[in-house]
Parts: C-alpha cells; sequence; structure tokens
C-alpha cells in the first residue's frame, strides 16, 4: 500500500497523533487509542485503501508525485522528499509508505510533545518582549499558517583510538629590578586509549532555513523512540537530502575536533605545539532520526518571516519586523541624552 489514512475505530474519520494525550484521538467523536489499535485495524481494512494510480508503485524520489487520498479519492500532490502530508481537499493526513522503504526508513523519532495550540502560544510569548515590533504586527490568525513538520537528522556515534601527542608550553614570569624575565617550561604530551563520541547530529534536509533550526535546538533523547509511521499523522515530515557517507564524513571531522579539544584540555598548559594526532576515528553506530518542529511563516508589509518552535521543548526562534521610526526615535533621544550629558559635564568643568 502506497499510501495511507489514519481513520478513527470508532467513526472512521480522518485521526492524528495528539501530543497532549501521547496517542491518537478523534477530533469528531472524541475516542482515542493506541498505536497498536490503529495497525491492527488498518490490517483489517488495508484492500479498501489500495492505490489507485499506477505510478505510484515507481516512486524513485525525483520529481514532484501524485497520488490518491485514501479518503477521499482526490489527488494529492506533493513535492519529492515529503512523506506525510495533507490531502488539500477533505483535509485528511496521508503518509506516503513507499517514501518510507529501505534506506528511507527511519529508526527513530521524538513525537511531537507539544500542540499546535502552544506552539502559538509560544509564538505570542516571544514576540510580547520585542521593543521595536511595529504595533500593528500580530499573531491572531495565524494558527492557520503554522504546521508541525518532522525533519530528518543523522545521528552518528565514533569510537576513537587515540594516539596523541604534542608538546606543552608554560611561560613563567617575575621582575628583577627593572628587567622581566621570561622562562618557558616545556613537557611532552602523550595520550592513549580509547574515546567514544555519542550522537553527532547533523540537520539532513536542505530545504529549510538551516539557522532557524539549529537556533531551536537542543532535542532531548529522553523522548526518542523506535520510528512507527503512526506518529507522522496529523504532520508533514521529509525525508533526508544529505546522504548518509556524507553526514559520516562530517560526523568523522567534528569527532576529531571534538577530541582533540578534550586532548588538548586534558594537559593543563598555557599552549600546543607540534601537535600531531594520529588518533583513529571510526564510525560506531548510525541512526536515521524525525524530530519535530513547528514552523510558522507569516507575510508583512510585503516581506515573508519565518519562525519555529522545537516541537518537544517549546524553545522558539524566527525573524521579526522592525519598526524603524522607532528605533530612529530611539537612537535620536538616547543622542539627546549624551549631548545634555555632555554639555553639563563642560559646564561644572568650566
Amino acid at each position: 500500500m502506497s499510501i495511507t489514512n489514519y481513520k478513527c475505530i470508532g467513526c472512521s474519520a480522518p485521526i492524528s497523533f495528539n501530543p497532549k494525550v501521547g496517542g491518537f484521538k478523534c477530533e469528531y467523536c472524541g475516542r482515542t487509542c493506541t498505536e497498536q489499535e490503529l495497525q491492527d485495524f488498518v490490517a483489517q481494512t488495508e484492500e479498501k485503501w489500495a492505490e489507485k494510480h499506477a505510478h505510484e508503485t515507481h516512486d524513485d524520489g525525483s520529481e514532484v508525485r501524485q497520488y490518491h487520498c485514501p479518503n477521499c479519492g482526490a489527488e494529492v500532490v506533493c513535492g519529492d522528499t515529503t512523506t506525510a502530508s495533507f490531502c488539500y481537499y477533505c483535509h485528511s493526513p496521508v503518509i506516503i509508505e513507499s517514501r518510507l522503504q529501505g534506506d528511507f526508513r527511519p529508526d527513530k523519532i521524538i513525537p511531537f510533545q507539544i500542540d499546535q495550540k502552544t506552539a502559538v502560544a509560544k509564538f505570542s510569548q516571544w514576540i510580547s518582549g520585542k521593543k521595536f515590533l511595529p504595533k500593528d504586527f500580530t499573531v491572531k490568525n495565524q494558527k492557520d499558517n503554522i504546521i508541525g513538520l518532522y525533519l530528518p537528522y543523522w545521528d552518528i556515534d565514533v569510537d576513537v583510538a587515540v594516539n596523541y601527542h604534542a608538546v606543552g608550553a608554560n611561560e613563567h614570569r617575575r621582575l628583577r629590578g627593572d628587567r622581566e624575565e621570561i622562562t618557558t617550561e616545556r613537557y611532552r604530551i602523550e595520550r592513549g586509549g580509547t574515546m567514544h563520541i555519542p550522537a553527532i547530529r547533523f540537520l539532513s534536509f536542505n530545504k529549510i532555513n538551516q539557522h532557524l533550526i539549529h537556533a531551536i535546538n537542543p532535542f532531548n533523547a529522553v523522548d526518542e523512540t523506535a520510528f512507527n509511521t503512526g506518529y507522522l499523522s496529523g504532520f508533514q515530515s521529509e525525508r533526508f537530502t544529505l546522504p548518509q557517507d556524507n553526514a559520516e564524513q562530517q560526523a568523522l571531522q567534528e569527532a576529531q575536533q571534538h577530541a582533540v579539544s578534550q586532548l588538548r584540555a586534558s594537559a593543563n598548559c598555557e599552549r600546543i605545539l607540534d601537535e600531531d594526532d594520529r588518533s583513529e576515528y571510526t564510525i560506531d553506530k548510525v541512526a536515521y532520526t524525525l524530530l519535530p518542529v513547528y514552523i510558522l511563516h507569516y507575510h508583512y508589509k510585503g516581506v515573508d518571516y519565518q519562525f519555529a518552535v522545537n516541537g518537544q521543548t517549546g524553545v522558539a526562534a524566527g525573524d521579526l519586523p522592525t519598526d524603524t521610526v522607532r528605533v530612529s526615535i530611539f537612537a535620536i533621544i538616547i543622542g539627546l541624552i549624551v549631548l545634555i550629558l555632555a554639555l553639563l559635564g563642560g559646564f561644572f568643568l568650566w
């Protein structure tokens, strides 16, 4: 089955994962159920949701593909990396199973821990303390512009066989009469053994503002769980665009930087000379992980702004418009205060 639409066991209405209840809750009849109950229900009725379009079975991820909504039969059109979305016509959540196979099937996921209403509240709270925000900028009616999105990450563990050599140097200064004597003490630094550097994490999706997403880090591994497609229901999801090989090379480089930094710190010296790191860095484990983010796009006076909320912790970041008139007035006031203080200072000196 290429595309899946989770439905309520009680009334057959579309059903989504609800962060507040930590499971699935129907917005129509109010029934809650577990992921296992839904999976069993899907298995029993799978033949009713067979695909209706021939090329759904040939998804190489190279272009926009068309699928049919299992709920209303309308076409579902999405980008080449989308794995979960919504039907444009009936708004039912749809999961594109054919894009979650093989290397593209995630290993782990952190399910959303806060709902959309809370994310909007975080946005309101975040902008409330901004001094130069235009007075006519409002968050009213922004709820329709916010989406819950699972972003793909590579989590990589690296093992290090340490073979590190360097020369440490400390300087000692003392005065002899009117002269300063400097004595440099040097000693060898030899380090061996093993190190384990866990969970070096890389955002593996290049179709989003990377700086914005980095600003809402970190995510807490305490909520990580094995991947299950049910968590995607009611949210959008993307699959990786950064290949695993590229991520592994970046992880090895970052691991070396981290290890050398730790080895330098262990020497407890002022300077490191003649550094020679012959350590061996190898990939231990790689996990393909989906992490939850709310993205809000809003348009103000001809400019598009973007805002993000960590779907686990609620940490917020984003771009905001600035009232240039208020900034100018503030700058003039500060300038006048400085000028008055300067004049008063000159008066008292005279």
